[in-house]
């Protein structure tokens, strides 16, 4: 008879977006340090953050948890930095970024998601003789719900996570993700990382849930940056932030508890910790030296394949955009080289000697900026999405041939539709 031998361990996790962008952040240096003296109280064994825009920010924090928090990992890319990292009580044994092919426009500067070079990272960890993989992302952001011109940016960031977490992750024994990633239960690209990831929402892990409203992370009505306008359009604010986790034949992970509990302020100020609020999870781990077989959910491979395909329509539909921006980019560079023309046949003399350089100037800027984003711009957007699609087609078992798109209607006139998915009662 073979004796089943179990090995148990307890972690508590927190996932926050700082909101630390320079300059712009209110009260960004005190937040940092409450939110440092917070970490610092050795209740964590991992912790991810994101908006840490500044390696100050991120020198300031790591100095605050030395003691409980030993080992941090902050991950560099882009202009300015990915803007996330990584506080682990166990010793990080080697880390990973993976920048996403789509990210947001270099013009929208008042975005500013592109200078980021936003991506997910990782890092391995081995916690009471556990492998550990964790991860971290703060996805492209919404800003207008209604009209959202980086949906598509965002799908592919979803399903390129999805599929960095698949690759790197099998060989690990538990998968921890936690992050800001921009989407609400229910939203596409929230269903394509839960599916394809086969990922497990903590939220919706825990037996008796609180209020869905209680679990809002981001423009609620008890946070100090919360705006009058923000709470006209979500009087409860909206959950974007998540703890998620899954693991490997013979490992089970359980969600003890998953809640945002941090206070509503700082204490002694009258300011929040941040925009967004903390998610903590609270989390068993158990490894039994017999491996059950683990069935895959009954209806999880059809949920995939339908968010899968309504991700390629929306795919397919930036495709389209994207042709039509091309002409519109060079049709502005020809009147742009046409005005050129035009005013270097004008008369310098007289009240013009001075305002006609500066027009030549600014016409000239607004032509290279056109014959920039409707040619190398849009073909590495073009070359981003494609891939995406490519890959999402073979995730479903399908071929990768791109004349094949029309069966799966991203290019015909079928739309597919998705029930929506939120666990919070």
């Amino acid at each position: 008879m073979t004796r089943k031998m179990k090995m148990e361990t307890e972690i508590c996790v927190v996932t926050l977006n700082c909101w630390g962008i320079r300059f712009i952040s209110k009260d960004r240096v005190q937040r940092m340090n409450a939110i440092g003296d917070e970490l610092a109280t050795g209740k964590y064994d991992f912790v991810f953050l994101q908006e840490i825009w500044t390696t100050e920010d991120y020198e300031r924090i790591k100095k605050r948890t030395s003691d409980v928090l030993p080992y941090s990992y902050y991950f560099y890319s882009g202009v300015i930095g990915a803007g996330i990292c990584i506080f682990s009580k166990s010793e990080i044994k080697s880390a990973f970024f993976h920048q996403w092919a789509v990210n947001g426009y270099i013009h929208k500067v008042q975005h500013g998601d592109w200078f980021g070079g936003k991506g997910i990272g990782m890092v391995e960890v081995v916690h009471n003789g556990l492998t550990i993989n964790l991860y971290t992302a703060h996805l492209h952001a919404e800003y207008d719900r209604v009209n959202d011109e980086y949906l598509a940016h965002r799908v592919i960031q979803a399903f390129d996570t999805a599929q960095f977490i698949k690759m790197t992750s099998k060989h690990a024994d538990a998968v921890i993700v936690g992050g800001d990633l921009n989407t609400e239960p229910g939203d596409l690209a929230y269903k394509v990382i839960i599916h394809t990831a086969e990922l497990k929402d903590s939220i919706c892990d825990v037996e008796k849930p609180s209020l869905a409203e209680s679990l809002n992370t981001n423009e609620i009505p008890s946070n100090s940056y919360s705006s009058s306008a923000q709470l006209k359009t979500n009087p409860f604010g909206k959950r974007i932030d998540y703890i998620c986790f899954k693991s490997k034949y013979g490992v089970s992970v359980k969600t003890i508890s998953s809640e945002v509990p941090w206070p509503n302020r700082v204490p002694n100020e009258s300011f929040s910790y941040s925009d967004h609020e903390a998610v903590v999870a609270k989390l068993r781990i158990t490894k039994s030296t017999s491996v059950d077989k683990i069935d895959v959910p009954e209806g999880q491979n059809d949920a995939k394949k339908e968010v899968i395909l309504e991700s390629i329509n929306i795919c397919s539909a930036a495709m389209e955009h994207l042709q039509f921006s091309k002409k519109m980019y060079f049709v502005i560079s020809l009147v742009c080289l046409c005005c050129l023309l035009a005013l270097g046949s004008f008369d310098t003399t007289g009240n013009w000697w001075v305002l006609l350089p500066i027009l030549r100037i600014l016409t000239l800027l607004v032509l290279v900026f056109g014959v920039i984003m409707g040619s190398v711009w849009n073909r590495m957007e073009v070359n981003g999405i494609l891939a995406g699609m490519l890959a999402m087609k073979l995730e479903i078992g399908r071929s990768a041939e791109f004349d094949d798109f029309d069966e799966l209607g991203a290019c015909g006139d079928r739309a597919v539709t998705v029930s929506p998915i939120d666990c919070a009662p």
